[in-house]
């Protein structure tokens, strides 16, 4: 379960579209980038003051050199939102500045003052690898652009020795090259993956929640489905009900013919055939009328009952 865990982040972490994960990124490097342009705003010129104690001869220009570095960082700061540049670029202005203003203090210094400056370049490095947050690339050509124009000036001081160069500090600050430039590059990773890694879990949830929509729709349209198909046997139900009550009726009207059938339509019939009989045998006129007489009667009883059969047959009534 745990590696199948993994590969599923993995992979939703993968599936995070590039151009979301770089909008976060920049929003979360942003304010690293603006505190460490800050500090170098701030910083840089008051480190004039070790200038002034250890090079106390060209300590004004280059004064002169940190407030046109901080100005320039200052301007680039202004300039970031005018005309939307990326975070990334209000720290290398000034890191590129400040190295090359760095590189050429060697030229004017000499062996004693080494592993001061050395010290002063390996702070820079310290804090760029504490607030920065950007691709290798930008490390890459930051260092190496340092690393040629330190050579440069540290080769073209007559006062410096290259050896004395790497045992006063020159060491220290080429590892604090490497380990700045690697800091860099894994919080720049670590970053990158902290929000992949929030963007795949609101996707997700964005997923899930759609996913939860559509099983309350399709619920709602089943619960609709059901009491649609309620309804229709509800109806069902009272058709039947509507069809059993008249099929009872009919039957009742069935079994009322049958007993007047059986009783009351065969008394009149049973008299009229005897009437007949009796009229085969009379002889008189007298007599002859008395029997038409009763033979009207019990035909007038018949046509009662008959008439009875049908309304009930019709309208299922019980008589």
């Amino acid at each position: 379960m745990g590696n199948k865990g993994w590969v599923k982040e993995e992979s939703l972490i993968g599936q995070v579209p590039e151009a979301m994960w770089q909008g976060e990124l920049e929003k979360s490097s942003s304010k690293y980038h603006v505190v460490a342009a800050w500090a170098a705003i701030i910083f840089d010129p008051v480190f004039a003051i070790t200038d002034y104690l250890n090079i106390p001869e060209a300590w004004s220009h280059l004064l002169a050199i940190r407030l046109c570095v901080s100005l320039i960082t200052l301007t680039v700061l202004i300039l970031r939102n005018r005309f939307y540049l990326p975070s990334h670029i209000i720290v290398v202005v000034p890191f590129t500045l400040i190295s090359l203003q760095n590189a050429y203090t060697y030229g004017l210094i000499n062996d004693s003052d080494l592993l001061g400056h050395n010290l002063n370049f390996t702070a820079l490095l310290i804090g760029t690898g504490m607030f920065v947050a950007w691709s290798w690339r930008y490390s890459f050509v930051a260092i190496l652009l340092s690393i040629i124009s330190t050579a440069y000036f540290v080769n073209g001081n007559s006062n410096l020795q290259i050896n004395e160069f790497f045992v006063q500090g020159g060491l220290i600050l080429i590892s604090s090259f490497i380990f700045m430039s690697m800091l860099v590059q894994t919080r720049y990773n670590l970053t990158i993956r902290e929000i992949k890694a929030r963007l795949a879990l609101q996707i997700s949830n964005n997923e899930v929640r759609v996913q939860n929509e559509e099983i309350k729709l399709r619920n709602h349209e089943i619960l609709a489905q059901a009491e649609e198909i309620n309804g229709i046997n509800e109806n069902l139900e009272n058709i039947v009900r509507e069809r059993t009550a008249e099929l009872e009726k009919k039957n009742k009207a069935l079994e009322e013919y049958a007993f007047i059938n059986a009783h009351k339509l065969r008394s009149p019939v049973a008299s009229i055939l005897g009437l007949i009989n009796l009229m085969k045998k009379v002889q008189t006129i007298d007599q002859g009328k008395d029997v038409l007489e009763h033979l009207e009667i019990s035909a007038e009883k018949l046509d009662d009952v008959v008439s009875s059969i049908t309304k009930a047959i019709e309208r299922g009534d019980k008589k």
